[in-house]
């Protein structure tokens, strides 16, 4: 099981705004949300304890981290790495690729 997930777009491809991250968690049946602080910039996941934090630079994504939450199903991480994957990310563990 993969606690934390290293996800990125593959080499030479733009980063992405925010509503994309938006689109293509609901189409993996995940609700989130957008929300900065001071400690990054967050997708919530409705309903789940799991964390993703954004990387940002000049407006857009260009990378993310994932953070699983053992309070969540397992089945969170699955959905994670198919959404990003569905816009064309690449999603890694500790162990390699997704």
């Amino acid at each position: 099981m993969a606690y934390e997930l290293y996800i990125f777009p593959s080499e030479g491809a733009p980063g992405v705004p925010a509503q994309t991250f938006v689109e293509a968690f609901a189409k993996a049946g995940i609700s989130c949300k957008v929300e900065p602080d001071e400690h990054g910039h967050w997708l919530v996941l409705e309903g789940h304890e799991s964390a993703l934090d954004r990387t940002i630079k000049d407006g857009v994504a260009t990378g993310a981290g994932f953070r699983y939450a053992t309070e969540d199903h397992p089945a969170v991480v699955e959905k994670v790495a198919g959404a990003f994957k569905s816009i064309g990310w690449l999603v890694s563990d500790d162990k390699g690729p997704l």
